[in-house]
């Protein structure tokens, strides 16, 4: 039997943010005793209200072992219905009572569980996805225990306040949603409808493919169309994201725009009448293979665009003859449903080229029928200007694109998980009132805590979002660990930037780990066990160790190593680079006279102190990006770096590598003057050299090669002024490697 109590609310109070109407009733707590409790569905239940119920029933089994049947209560029992007022009698009954009721708002629910005279409890929704997300809101509103099951008792209407609460799954690059196991990302999907969410868009990707008949483009687009399926199987809206101009792998290559920025270059120029056609004819059949979905996303850059002159500015010409005849395609096909068009990078990733204008004065003209809506979205806590002042602002709706996956992590997911609740908080406050609603970017599991926060926002923006934590830590966690779960978030957002295995801010990862040990030791079995759990844990416990062991030492690194692999398993990332990263390897040559030895620099930023060592340590820039060393620029303009070789030595040459920054050498000296000394304190001067890479040069790591042909135990290279001039790193100097070879 199972085992039920009921009508005790006020325990759960704190529990229970303010997101809506209703009380929590403890006033037949005494006399109610535990009771069998079964789910009752309407006689023409909808696909939505049959899930959640299954859903209820699965996730208080597995919290518990309790089995809640699905089927009519016999009498004397108590009942939970579910169901809105089409499709379920009882609860037809219970909003014809109750005048408040009757018109809720779209994909609102009400919750009522205090029993009534029969024994009932209530979920009811205005909308199938609104009873689906009631019963997520009372899943989080119970408390669990082995054999016992304890909900609230509540009278609760909630009403969500924003119309699109959306996600955007990445399925690229063999990341989580790309290879995981269907039954993974079903219940996600699922999860996020329990949250309120009501959208989910995916991405085709042509350019992987050489057309439909691809067998690996076959594969892929039946598994989005399953995770179309499962979204409407859960109430929620499914839709696809075109870039405007793309194409197949093997598109004719005097079709092909000249390349935007960020551009596979094998999209198709639209301002060419044959490139417009073949646009169309692709998109058509992909709309076809998909058949009926919900809505479309039109989207220009990253990937896509044309910088040709007839297609330029690309945002406010090209761009939208592509998407004027994608979005007919789509209508034929999908009479009712919507056009987003996205402005993503807009006079940003090609540079300002009036893209916006040229836009804003197309809608102001001609106040296009073909798309209902705009998409905004610039990465971080940046919202462009323009779009704040857009032109028939009230005739097409803002939604917002917010990246929840990349930001300040490289690579991104490759610790564990990323919260980051401040710098959506502020975001959050810049939009509030603003925007429709949005779908966050997500290319993974690792960022769970990002998209519940943008979900809730769509659903009630005014709720703090310390309400917002504490509830997901009292349900994901537990309720009595849910205060040091919030501050656990807080406290990884904190330490969060990480390049490769160098981490800009760990002074509070020791703080995070004694705080995720003492949550680990008092949380329930289950949810111990959790990804989510599992997720945060690892990344304090990566945390720790990069502050108590490095990860440059053998024994760093065979205490990450197990940790690395559980992130693997949990993503299925075995060939994706959206992993940890690889460790770095050091150079062994015997031949090599600095490798190990000691450096001494003139300066070091305080930022990087210490890193001067990684100037003979045999890492290789391609090895790890963050190993390198750079000077103090508030004390010096010029630097000079020093290795002691131990003892005199014959020296042929010395070699260095440059530092690279986005494929382009960065911060790299004007000149180059050599120094040998036998003692370290007099110096003989070994020849100077001009020849080093030019600042914004295409990169390469290989090394340069300087002949010193000198004899001495201290090797001195006195650096010249930094080539860098861009604020805010204008003059500053870095170094990778130096090698030196003998006689």
């Amino acid at each position: 039997m199972s085992r039920v109590l009921l009508g005790i609310g006020a325990l759960l109070s704190a529990t229970l943010p303010a997101q809506g109407q209703g009380t929590a009733d403890g006033r037949n707590a005494l006399q109610l005793h535990p009771r069998e409790l079964r789910i009752v569905l309407g006689a023409q239940a909808t696909a939505p209200e049959v899930r959640a119920a299954e859903l209820f029933q699965a996730e208080v089994k597995r919290r518990t072992g309790l089995e809640v049947p699905i089927g009519g209560a016999p009498a004397g029992e108590v009942s939970l219905t579910l169901g809105t007022a089409e499709t379920c009698a009882e609860a037809r009954a219970f909003c014809e009572s109750h005048a408040e009721l009757r018109s809720m708002g779209a994909d609102a629910f009400h919750l009522a569980t205090v029993p009534d005279s029969q024994h009932r409890l209530f979920v009811l929704g205005e909308s199938p996805g609104g009873v689906v997300a009631g019963v997520g809101k009372l899943l989080r509103a119970c408390r669990y225990a082995p054999g016992e099951l304890t909900m609230p008792g509540l009278s609760l209407t909630d009403t969500p306040r924003l119309p699109v609460r959306g996600i955007y799954f990445a399925t690229h690059f063999f990341n989580f949603y790309h290879v995981a196991p269907l039954a993974e990302v079903d219940a996600v999907i699922e999860e996020f409808a329990l949250w309120g969410g009501n959208s989910l868009c995916v991405w085709f990707d042509m350019h992987h493919f050489t057309g439909l008949e691809d067998p690996a483009a076959k594969a892929h687009l039946a598994r989005l169309k399953h995770f179309g399926q499962t979204a409407h199987r859960v109430g929620m809206q499914f839709g696809l994201t075109f870039i405007a101009d793309e194409a197949y792998a093997g598109s004719p290559a005097e079709l092909r725009p000249k390349p935007a920025p960020g551009s596979y270059g094998v999209e198709l120029c639209p301002s060419l009448p044959a490139g417009l056609a073949l646009i169309g004819k692709w998109q058509a059949e992909e709309l076809d293979a998909f058949g009926p979905v919900d809505f479309i996303w039109t989207w220009p850059y990253d990937q896509g665009g044309c910088a040709c002159e007839q297609c330029a500015p690309w945002g406010g010409n090209g761009f939208l003859k592509a998407s004027e005849q994608l979005a007919g395609l789509f209508h034929q096909r999908n009479p009712e449903g919507k056009v987003w068009l996205s402005t993503w990078y807009l006079d940003y990733i090609a540079g300002d080229l009036g893209e916006y204008p040229a836009l804003f004065r197309f809608i102001s003209e001609h106040k296009p029928a073909w798309f209902e809506g705009m998409i905004g979205g610039a990465g971080g806590e940046a919202v462009p200007a323009p779009l704040l002042n857009r032109p028939e602002a009230d005739r097409y709706p803002l939604a917002w694109f917010p990246e929840i996956s990349m930001w300040g992590m490289q690579p991104w997911g490759g610790y564990g998980a990323n919260p980051l609740p401040g710098l959506f908080t502020r975001l959050q406050d810049k939009l509030r009132g603003r925007i429709q609603g949005g779908w966050p970017y997500s290319e993974g599991i690792y960022e769970d805590l990002n998209k519940w926060l943008w979900c809730r926002f769509f659903w009630s923006p005014d709720t703090p979002s310390e309400d917002v934590l504490a509830e997901y830590a009292s349900y994901y966690l537990s309720p009595e660990t849910a205060s040091d779960g919030v501050r656990l978030f807080q406290l990884l957002e904190q330490t969060h930037p990480h390049n490769n295995w160098y981490a800009h801010h760990l002074e509070r990862a020791e703080d995070a780990w004694t705080l995720a040990q003492s949550i680990d030791a008092r949380l329930p079995a289950w949810t111990r066990e959790s990804w989510r759990w599992r997720l945060l844990h690892l990344r304090a416990e990566i945390d720790h160790l990069l502050v108590t062991k490095g990860y440059r030492t053998p024994e760093g690194q065979e205490a990450l190593r197990p940790l690395c692999d559980e992130l693997v398993a949990l993503y299925h990332a075995q060939d994706s680079f959206i992993r940890p990263p690889a460790f770095p390897v050091a150079r062994t040559d015997a031949e090599q006279l600095a490798l190990g030895r000691p450096v001494k620099v003139s300066s070091t930023s305080p930022e990087y102190a210490g890193c001067e060592q990684m100037l003979t340590d045999g890492v290789y820039a391609e090895e790890d990006g963050q190993n390198f060393w750079v000077h103090d620029l508030r004390k010096e303009k010029t630097a000079w770096v020093q290795v002691d070789l131990g003892k005199p030595v014959a020296v042929k040459e010395v070699r260095l590598q440059y530092r690279g920054i986005r494929r382009q050498f960065w911060f790299v000296p004007t000149s180059l003057r050599f120094e040998v000394s036998e003692d370290g304190e007099r110096f003989e001067d070994a020849g100077e050299s001009s020849r080093v890479p030019q600042e914004g040069a295409a990169y390469s790591p290989k090394l340069w090669a300087y002949p010193i042909g000198k004899t001495g135990r201290y090797l001195r290279i006195h650096l010249g002024q930094s080539q860098h001039v861009e604020e805010p790193y204008a003059g500053t100097l870095e170094l990778v490697e130096m090698e030196v070879q003998g006689q």
